[in-house]
């Protein structure tokens, strides 16, 4: 409470539109029954992992990975310091391969709108074998994107959730599809194998 006093964006990361979207996550994430205390989750662009971390606490592993570096120092110094099976990383996704990916279950992605096609993680020609190829072969996905075009950092919003599905990697087997509605547009949600 005294870090939201004194910082909108982490207020802004607990928003009702924040929550409701991530609720449907993990309640189709424990529908489909994918995950438990040996999971090793993987959270692209987590933000502050403000509502998906203590969801996920039980977990043996959580990576939360963000560019801004500043989210990083909170999550880790002061809303997540008494955790100790959260690894943070201040990086771009798409930069580095990294070994925890060989054994991670569940990949979550909620700022898909803010980078680039998952479709493009790690591709050829850049590595022989796009990133989705060397990674755990009963992985599951969990990613969000929406058509909010307007807002800034939004590089790569979708019309509709076809238009979504077409970002996954070939490989990928959609197991469940949603879209949450808010006064803004809407959030389409897909989860899967990969």
């Amino acid at each position: 409470m005294a870090e939201a006093r004194h910082n909108p964006k982490l207020l802004d990361s607990f928003s009702p539109n924040q929550f409701k979207t991530k609720l449907k996550l993990l309640n189709h994430i424990k529908n489909l029954n994918i995950i438990n205390e040996n999971s090793k989750v993987t959270i692209f662009g987590g933000w502050y992992g403000s509502i998906l971390i203590p969801a996920l606490k039980e977990c043996k592993k959580i990576t939360l990975i963000d560019k801004d570096s500043d989210v990083i120092s909170t999550s880790k110094k002061r809303l997540f310091a008494h955790y100790s099976n959260i690894e943070f990383i201040s990086d771009d996704v798409f930069n580095n391969f990294r070994d925890s990916y060989i054994s991670c279950d569940l990949f979550i992605n909620t700022s898909c709108e803010h980078m680039p096609s998952m479709k493009e993680w790690g591709p050829s020609p850049t590595y022989k074998n796009p990133w989705w190829g060397r990674i755990n072969p009963n992985a599951y996905f969990a990613f969000t994107s929406n058509n909010m075009f307007d807002i800034e950092g939004h590089i790569n919003c979708v019309n509709n959730i076809e238009e979504f599905k077409k970002q996954l990697p070939d490989n990928a087997k959609v197991l469940i599809e949603d879209e949450i509605k808010d006064e803004r547009g809407t959030r389409f949600l897909l989860i899967g194998k990969l």
